[in-house]
C-alpha cells in the first residue's frame, strides 16, 4: 500500500495512506502533535492532533492539490494508476503544488538540494503537449490543480525585467510563475486572461501579477503568490487552500451544479480563519462583482484562495486565473457559485443586493456601494486596459471582441441591479 511523508515547506508534518476503508487517510507525525503548534496544520479543516483524519476533510486537503478532468485521466494512465488514486498520483507528482504542502514516498524524502532545467522557447513549446506535460509533471514532480494545461517555472526576480531567467523545475524543485496557453478550444485565451485580470485589479481587488510570457510570447504568465523569492533567488513555499479545500469539498464540486460551497460559506469560513474578516469579506464581493461586471463565467470555488502570508496569518488571496470566458461562443452564460441567491445572471435584481450582502456578511448600503463602484471601476478602465494589453502585442481582433463584451456585461449588470451607472 503506498503511503506518502507530508511535509509543510522544509518540516516534516505527517503520513498519508489509504485506510481499510478506502477513504484517504492522514496523520500527524508524534512530535508534531507534541509541539502542538498550529502552524504546522495541513489545512484549516484538519488542525494537529493525533487521531487520524479519514475521509472527507483529509481527501479535500490532498484531492484538490491533483490537476483535473482529462489531464488526472491522461495522468493516471501513463503512471499506472486509477484516476480516482489521490494517495498514487500524488505520489508522483506531489512534489511542488498549490501551497506549502509537500508530498514523497516513505523512502524518498525531498532532495537536499533543489535542481532545475534549462528551457528554451522550443522546449517550453514541447512541454505543453499532453506527452511533454506529463513528462515535466512526473520529472519535476509537480502538479497544479484545474482542467487547462499549465506549467510551474521558476523565474528569477526581477518579474517586470525584459531579460527574464527561467528554469523548469525537477525533482519537486519550487516554482515562480505559472504559465498557460491558448487551447484550439480557448484560442487568444492570452489576450482574455490579460484583459481579465487587469480589469480585477482595477476593480479594487489585490491581484496577481500577470504579462505575456517572454520567453513564450503566446503564453499567459501570472507570478505566484504563495512564493517569497529571496534575493539570492531562493524559494519560501507560503501555503495556501482554495475555496474546495476550506469547506471540505471535491475538486469535482467547484461548481454551483456540482453543489459548490457559498459565498455565505467562504465568508464564514473568513470570519473564523482572517486576519482582517471585514476586509478580506468585502474584497471577495468585489471579486464577485468584478467577475459578473467583466463577464467571467468561471470563478468558480478553487479560484478563491486563502494564504497564510506568516506561519498562522491568514488573509483572502490575490485574484488569479481571471478569464473573460463570455467572449468565448458555446460556454454557459452562469455565475460559477451562486450570487444574490441566483447563478443566472438575467435573474438579478435590486433585491439581489440585499440576500448578496447576508451571503458576504456586510451591511445591504455597503453591497451596493460597492456593486456600483466595481462596475464604474470595470467600465472605465476599460480603455486603458485594452491599450495596454495591445501594446503588449494582444490579437486585434480579440481586443475588439473584449470590448463589446465587457462594455455590454457591465451595462446589463448594472441596470439588474438597479445602481447609478450607465
Amino acid at each position: 500500500m503506498t503511503a506518502l511523508t507530508v511535509w509543510r515547506d522544509a518540516r516534516r508534518v505527517g503520513r498519508l495512506d489509504t485506510a481499510p476503508s478506502g477513504d484517504v487517510r492522514f496523520t500527524y507525525d508524534a512530535d508534531v502533535v507534541a509541539e502542538g503548534r498550529p502552524e504546522f496544520a495541513v489545512g484549516l479543516r484538519c488542525p494537529v492532533r493525533a487521531k487520524p483524519y479519514v475521509g472527507a476533510d483529509a481527501a479535500a486537503i490532498f484531492e484538490n492539490l491533483l490537476p483535473e478532468g482529462s489531464l488526472r485521466e491522461a495522468l493516471g494512465q501513463a503512471t499506472k494508476h486509477s484516476a480516482g488514486d489521490t494517495v498514487g498520483l500524488l505520489g508522483v507528482v506531489g512534489g511542488e503544488c498549490a501551497g506549502a504542502l509537500q508530498l514523497w514516498p516513505e523512502d524518498a524524502p525531498p532532495p537536499a538540494r533543489v535542481e532545475y532545467d534549462d528551457v528554451s522557447a522550443a522546449a517550453l513549446d514541447s512541454a505543453f503537449s499532453v506527452a511533454g506535460g506529463l513528462l515535466r509533471q512526473v520529472t519535476g514532480r509537480a502538479s497544479l490543480s484545474g482542467t487547462q494545461p499549465k506549467l510551474v517555472l521558476w523565474r528569477m526576480p526581477p518579474f517586470d525585467g525584459d531579460r527574464p531567467e527561467y528554469r523548469l523545475p525537477r525533482d519537486g524543485a519550487p516554482t515562480t510563475v505559472v504559465v498557460k496557453r491558448a487551447t484550439a478550444q480557448f484560442p487568444a485565451l492570452l489576450e482574455a486572461e490579460m484583459v481579465g485580470m487587469r480589469l480585477m485589479a482595477a476593480a479594487g481587488v489585490p491581484t496577481a501579477t500577470s504579462a505575456r510570457c517572454l520567453l513564450a510570447p503566446q503564453c499567459h504568465e501570472s507570478v505566484r503568490f504563495d512564493r517569497v523569492v529571496a534575493t539570492d533567488g531562493n524559494v519560501r513555499r507560503l501555503h495556501a487552500e482554495d475555496g474546495c479545500q476550506l469547506t471540505g469539498h471535491l475538486s469535482r464540486q467547484k461548481y454551483a451544479r456540482q453543489g459548490a460551497p457559498t459565498y455565505q460559506a467562504l465568508a464564514a469560513v473568513l470570519n473564523r480563519a482572517s486576519a482582517n474578516p471585514l476586509d478580506d469579506r468585502e474584497q471577495l464581493l468585489r471579486w464577485a462583482v468584478a467577475n459578473a461586471a467583466m463577464g467571467n463565467y468561471d470563478a468558480h470555488a478553487k479560484n478563491v484562495s486563502v494564504v497564510y502570508v506568516d506561519a498562522n496569518i491568514v488573509r483572502l488571496a490575490p485574484a488569479y486565473d481571471v478569464v473573460v470566458t463570455a467572449v468565448y461562443e458555446g460556454l454557459d452564460r452562469e455565475f460559477a457559485l451562486y450570487f444574490g441567491g441566483t447563478t443566472l445572471p438575467q435573474a438579478l435584481t435590486p433585491a439581489s443586493l440585499t440576500t448578496a450582502a447576508r451571503e458576504f456578511g456586510v451591511a445591504p448600503a455597503v453591497a451596493r456601494e460597492m456593486a456600483e463602484d466595481v462596475v464604474q471601476r470595470v467600465e472605465r478602465a476599460l480603455p486603458e486596459v485594452l491599450h495596454d494589453v495591445a501594446r503588449l502585442g494582444g490579437e486585434s481582433g480579440m481586443l475588439e471582441r473584449l470590448d463589446g463584451v465587457v462594455r455590454r456585461t457591465c451595462v446589463e449588470l448594472g441596470t439588474r441591479l438597479g445602481l447609478g451607472v450607465r
